[in-house]
């Protein structure tokens, strides 16, 4: 297997920096490292590979303050153009580690970076390749494929359970504790008798309320509160490492 990875920083330092860096993996698959210093290069770079049916970069990482354009705002348009993408926001700013999330980033690293941060994403991204990612799920005849990471929330209603995208519902009669056990280790947390979320499209969170991705919002159990933010904290710290 091949591993590309893709920079995007105006300082043409932090691109040497990073590119030794990488280079030094020690592992069985190759490597391949290009960069760009804008994010208009970026975004054409993507776009031209697309569309000559090239293979997009594993991974693309995305300097936060860009001359053109923010960083963040950047990163939402890689994620919504190429989901596939793992986005990798790097700075030297911690502050900026949840603004990253908005954009549904797949990590957040600080720089100077460490041999070790690139290990650990490329383990980690290995890792991911041997999971169950997608869902079937067959009812009147019909045969849904779904992505686990486009799901937002799942609610438990009368006889069943409706899965919620960002643009459609599907219905499944697995029940929500069935779904809870099944979704633990991707991100998925039970915040009501019957919601279950999906942490990595957290938005925000008040008093008895999580505001998702898409501003959809749902009740949060008061005894669950703490419990939630731990978690989410903790998803957080993992994916920083």
């Amino acid at each position: 297997m091949n591993l590309s990875f893709t920079i995007c920083d105006d300082n043409i330092e932090h691109i040497r920096d990073i590119t030794n860096t990488i280079e030094q993996l020690e592992i069985s698959h190759s490597v391949q490292v290009s960069s760009c210093t804008t994010a208009t290069e970026l975004l054409d770079k993507l776009a031209q590979a697309k569309s000559l049916s090239k293979p997009l970069p594993n991974f693309v990482l995305v300097d936060i303050e860009l001359p053109d354009i923010d960083g963040i705002e950047l990163g939402k348009k890689i994620k919504e153009l190429y989901p596939a993408i793992t986005l990798v926001f790097i700075t030297s700013y911690v502050e900026y580690a949840v603004k990253g999330y908005e954009a549904k980033a797949d990590r957040y690293l600080l720089k100077p970076i460490k041999l070790g941060d690139i290990d650990s994403l490329v383990q980690d991204f290995l890792k991911e390749q041997t999971k169950v990612k997608r869902l079937i799920l067959r009812n009147n005849e019909q045969e849904h494929l779904i992505y686990i990471k486009d799901i937002l929330y799942i609610s438990a209603e009368d006889k069943c359970t409706i899965l919620y995208t960002e643009n459609n519902r599907f219905i499944d009669y697995k029940s929500l504790n069935d779904y809870e056990k099944l979704l633990g280790d991707f991100g998925f947390y039970r915040i009501h008798r019957k919601y279950l979320i999906n942490m990595y499209h957290h938005k925000s969170q008040t008093k008895g309320f999580v505001t998702l991705s898409n501003d959809t919002v749902l009740p949060l159990s008061r005894r669950k509160e703490a419990q939630y933010r731990e978690n989410l904290l903790k998803m957080l710290e993992k994916d920083l490492l």
